[in-house]
């Protein structure tokens, strides 16, 4: 089990090295997806706000959001942008 664990753990981390923050609207709730921008705007500190995925709502389709790509292809939803 703990071998299995750390090698989830290592595939993750692998993914997350040399990432590149992007940007991109809310557009669907079930299934989850997002619409990257072509040309994002820099993003400030304050900027982001914490997501909690237990508390979506209809009303946050079409907010902004904040992603990170990572070197496998996958993307990590960071934040909605205020």
């Amino acid at each position: 089990m703990h071998s299995v664990i750390a090698k989830l753990r290592g595939h993750a981390q692998e993914g997350i090295e040399n990432t590149q923050g992007e940007f991109g609207r809310l557009s669907s709730l079930s299934p989850l997806s997002v619409k990257l921008d072509e040309d994002p705007e820099p993003l400030e500190e304050d900027e982001l706000v914490k997501l909690n995925p237990l508390n979506w709502r209809p009303e946050d389709v079409g907010k902004k959001v904040a992603l990170m790509r990572c070197t496998n292809g996958q993307y990590l939803l960071l934040g909605v942008v205020e």
